[in-house]
């Protein structure tokens, strides 16, 4: 190739009498040439660019693999895990929620079941009102809102029993004020408790 090229410009001084036609040939020929080499340098770039991305790819799924690989190969452990995690969802939560056929009848042992601890609480329940439920996912709120009157230590006693029960029940809001001033030992407690159960 070089001998080739230097042969070129050997003709080209030799017949340099021709003058500017020959300058311009020359130049344009030069041209060409460098063209080429731009293009040939642009195409390796791209090229080796392509090459790399394709390797990185590849290695991205190669750790991919190894990692899928990794998790199947400890697929018996996993397994094991959901299952306990799915027994304890059913020993400690499942067991806490009040069930019954229809949300109307968990409304209603919802309601035996505070009438009932406010009865060992020596709490006098003036009213109970059931309030608007709301449901997340598979579990539903069930509220209760209640008026009472007790002393201090009936109150305390039925909040322990109460926040304790085997049962999930929560205390929503809370109100505790004096009924006379005559009166001090009695007090007037209002309440929104909450229980939940499978909608």
């Amino acid at each position: 190739m070089r001998q080739t090229i230097s042969e070129f410009f050997n003709g080209f001084r030799q017949g340099n009498t021709q003058g500017p036609n020959r300058t311009r040939i020359l130049l344009a020929v030069l041209m060409g040439v460098l063209l080429l080499v731009v293009l040939v340098r642009s195409g390796l770039g791209i090229y080796h660019g392509y090459e790399q991305s394709m390797q990185n790819e590849i290695e991205a799924q190669m750790n991919r693999y190894n990692n899928m690989s990794r998790i199947m190969a400890d697929a018996e452990n996993y397994q094991q895990e959901h299952n306990t995690l799915v027994q304890f969802e059913r020993d400690y939560i499942d067991d806490r929620l009040i069930h019954a056929s229809s949300l109307s009848l968990a409304e209603a042992q919802f309601q035996n079941l505070i009438n009932e601890l406010a009865g060992e609480s020596n709490l006098d329940v003036r009213s109970v009102r059931i309030l608007s439920r709301t449901t997340h996912g598979d579990i539903t709120n069930l509220k209760i809102g209640i008026n009472c009157r007790g002393q201090i230590e009936a109150i305390k006693n039925f909040l322990h029993k109460a926040s304790n029960h085997e049962k999930f029940i929560f205390i929503d809001e809370m109100e505790i004020r004096i009924i006379s001033q005559r009166e001090q030992r009695f007090f007037s407690f209002n309440a929104q408790l909450i229980a939940w159960t499978k909608s």
